[in-house]
């Protein structure tokens, strides 16, 4: 796990966290207020997206700075009616655990349908083969059984964290780089911004693909 902190510019991070809300909202994954992102800050923090509010209005000036080692707000906006993403104890712990910079939370319905594959074969697992896109997973092959973990759904986001803590203890899912929540979503990590929109664009067409093929049988 590498605790470098990267050297981009705040800004330019703050303004690429922006672009990539709202691509992610065209793409129906952050739709309805749902979902989050957050990215490195120049002081060793995490630019967290604000909760409740429409992703793709977001704006540069409206991400809060969490310390990762805890969670707590090291510098809000300006805006005094913005409240922290529920996402973070979440991208803290993902920090902390895989030296993840930046996660993506998605609301994409192709999540939710892979987790119901999960859920319907009685596993704590999504199983990904025979897909030319795993190789956009560092470290795995197109020839691979690639495991994503699925945990359960809860009442409130924060209380996600024994499971996925639990996940990354587990070695099944050492090469994962997301995990699926059951009837909610998905969270998606890299070792920067622009790695986890890539992780999260490449996880996206899998779940879809692996769904669109199970239906088929």
């Amino acid at each position: 796990m590498s605790l470098h902190v990267p050297t981009a510019d705040e800004q330019a991070t703050r303004e690429l966290l922006v672009e990539l809300l709202q691509d992610f909202h065209r793409r129906g994954w952050v739709s309805g207020t749902g979902g989050g992102i957050c990215g490195p800050s120049e002081d060793g923090g995490l630019l967290l997206a604000p909760t409740a509010v429409h992703k793709e209005r977001v704006r540069p000036d409206e991400f809060f700075t969490v310390d990762p080692a805890d969670g707590h707000v090291m510098r809000p906006p300006e805006r005094s009616d913005l409240r922290p993403s529920e996402c973070n104890p979440i991208f803290c712990l993902t920090h902390r655990a895989r030296g993840a910079w930046s996660v993506v939370h998605s609301h994409a319905l192709a999540a939710v349908l892979a987790g119901d594959l999960a859920k319907a074969a009685g596993d704590d697992h999504l199983e990904i083969r025979d897909l030319e896109m795993l190789k956009g997973i560092p470290g795995v092959t197109n020839t691979d059984v690639h495991l994503v973990p699925v945990v359960r759904n809860t009442p409130r986001e924060p209380e996600l964290v024994s499971q996925l803590e639990a996940v990354f203890a587990d070695p099944r899912f050492a090469a994962a780089r997301a995990v699926i929540v059951r009837d909610h979503g998905a969270y998606t990590w890299g070792d920067d911004v622009l790695e986890a929109k890539r992780h999260t664009e490449v996880y996206h067409f899998l779940f879809e693909a692996t769904v669109a093929r199970r239906g088929r049988q």
